[in-house]
């Protein structure tokens, strides 16, 4: 068979035997594709099929639970005293609920400021530190160039911000860059942190989110916990 692609331009094409039916592991192969089919048909019916009574049932046991929970919560607070009874323990669930009870040993910062640049009235510091030994917290902090005393301080978490230039990360604290900026220039300082994710250097936070990473849950990890714990070491650092 010949194929015309221009006046002056031909391809000659062989046709070959379809050897695929002829073969047997060729049918055995198209048979399994058809039964695939077939099954990815009927899990899609069946996915959007309605709920079972037992899938209602599921769905209000849940509804159920989670209302007591909510009745309950600081029920029994009614005073000043109160909460401060209740405090320690509460404290100490959320911080089991972060993987940090008991909490990590506070060591060494090992802060290191590595650039500073002047913008206006306001001078802003790169740094990092260690929040425990070898994890690296990156940030930025923002002060009024002009200082006669303390000043009021915020740290500032930053969201979801991607900011990269040719496969470099300059973590998400660089699309918060105005934020920090603002605060300087109305008498504050502000460290602004990266977060795990999205960092300069680039961590995993959605494991159990999008990545399957279940196991994290039954060895006690949270990526909360990392950050909460990031966010304790520098209001450490802001105290230093």
């Amino acid at each position: 068979m010949t194929l015309a692609l221009s006046p002056d331009v031909s391809l000659s094409v062989r046709q070959e035997p379809d050897h695929r039916l002829s073969c047997p592991m060729g049918r055995t192969m198209i048979a399994y594709v058809r039964l695939l089919a077939v099954f990815l048909v009927l899990a899609t019916n069946a996915s959007a099929a309605e709920p079972t009574p037992g899938d209602a049932m599921l769905v209000d046991y849940f509804k159920s639970e989670t209302a007591k929970l909510r009745d309950a919560c600081l029920a029994d607070i009614n005073s000043l005293a109160d909460w401060e009874a209740k405090r320690p323990e509460l404290r100490r669930q959320l911080a089991e609920m972060l993987g940090l009870d008991p909490m990590p040993e506070r060591t060494p910062l090992n802060a290191e400021v590595t650039d500073t640049t002047e913008v206006d009235d306001i001078m802003i510091e790169r740094l990092h530190f260690e929040s425990k030994p070898g994890l690296y917290v990156t940030a930025n902090f923002y002060r009024p160039k002009l200082q006669d005393g303390p000043l009021p301080a915020v740290l500032y978490v930053c969201g979801h911000a991607l900011v990269k230039k040719d496969g470099v990360s300059f973590g998400n604290k660089a699309g918060y860059h105005h934020h920090g900026a603002w605060y300087a220039r109305n008498g504050y300082v502000c460290l602004t942190i990266d977060t795990l994710q999205l960092g300069e250097i680039e961590g995993i936070h959605h494991g159990t989110h999008r990545l399957g990473r279940w196991w994290w849950n039954s060895r006690g990890y949270s990526p909360a916990g990392v950050e909460a714990w990031n966010g304790i070491r520098a209001l450490d650092y802001l105290q230093w």
